[in-house]
């Protein structure tokens, strides 16, 4: 769906962008993390042409963007970020209506669009329609301009630090619901953002740029598991990586069929991650866990030897 070709930015004598490729398969969330100033945003706005890049290529779908009307591709593109954008004088539902109506659908059709996205969102109608952006709090303001974003039912998705300004519980709560939202719709998402938790929990693919430069970009557990270097292995949490594998490692990867005669009372689901089958393991003072499926039959067994990875048990 997108793919940058050897794309550079510079800014007068400054390169904010240098050679990089990537390429967002449909229906994949990526998300650019790195520090400050390392061209991740940068790359983002060039994918819908906020900023012209200076050399290279980027295309959506096979055709080079630089073919595109600028507006039409914007149109065609949603984009969320971090402030919402949302115009203060408007209306929620007027404001999620807006590029449906620059592109002249039928009122009842916008209408309509309107009424489904707030539903989606977790925003009644009856409750939020009418309200202006001041009376939202800052998580119903972020929904809003999300469900702005999917307005027009665009293929792709480009989301800069769409919850950097929120409170951690409400940040929380929007990235479970993003991945929900995601599961459903399989929009093709390039995601930035600094914070590396966010990343692992979201992202499909994982890009870390530095300098301009993409260092490293893989799943987020290839890269947990082998990270190309210590600048990479620092963003992804140093000594506490094993974790963060942890936080995404399936039960099912790690679990051993089940012996009958040794049936722990103490259970988790196959779906389960290491880290959540961990928290069960202290908090029921168990060192063996009976695996079930999701209608509670056993399935296998973990134990803390092999939760940690320390081998198959006789």
């Amino acid at each position: 769906m997108i793919e940058l070709f050897e794309v550079t930015k510079r800014f007068a004598n400054e390169t904010a962008v240098d050679g990089i490729s990537l390429r967002v398969e449909t229906g994949e969330l990526c998300a650019l993390v790195g520090t400050s100033g390392c061209g991740k945003s940068t790359t983002l706005r060039m994918i819908n042409r906020l900023i012209e890049h200076t050399a290279g290529e980027i295309h959506l779908d096979g055709h080079p963007v630089r073919t595109f009307n600028e507006q039409e591709l914007r149109r065609r593109i949603g984009y969320a970020i971090q402030s919402t954008g949302l115009f203060p004088h408007w209306s929620v539902a007027r404001n999620i209506g807006l590029v449906p109506r620059l592109l002249k659908w039928p009122k009842a059709r916008v209408a309509e669009r309107v009424e489904e996205l707030m539903d989606l969102l977790g925003l009644p109608m009856a409750q939020f329609a009418d309200k202006y952006p001041h009376q939202l709090s800052g998580g119903q303001a972020q929904r809003v301009g999300v469900a702005r974003a999917l307005a027009a039912d665009p293929d792709i998705l480009l989301m800069d630090e769409p919850f950097g300004a929120l409170d951690p519980i409400t940040r929380e709560t929007l990235q479970v619901e993003l991945r929900a939202l995601q599961a459903r719709l399989h929009k093709t998402i390039v995601f930035v953002t600094h914070d590396m938790d966010e990343a692992l929990l979201l992202a499909d693919r994982l890009v870390v740029m530095r300098a301009g430069r993409i260092i490293q970009q893989g799943t987020p557990l290839e890269l947990l598991r082998s990270p190309v270097d210590d600048f990479v292995a620092s963003m992804l949490g140093g000594e506490n990586r094993g974790l963060k594998e942890a936080a995404l490692t399936p039960v099912s990867e790690r679990m051993l069929p089940l012996s009958p005669r040794l049936i722990s009372r103490s259970r988790v689901g196959r779906d389960a991650t290491l880290h959540q089958a961990l928290a069960v393991m202290f908090r029921e003072h168990a060192d063996r866990l009976t695996v079930v499926d999701d209608d509670e039959m056993p399935v296998g067994e973990l134990s803390l030897r092999r939760l940690v990875g320390a081998g198959r048990e006789e």
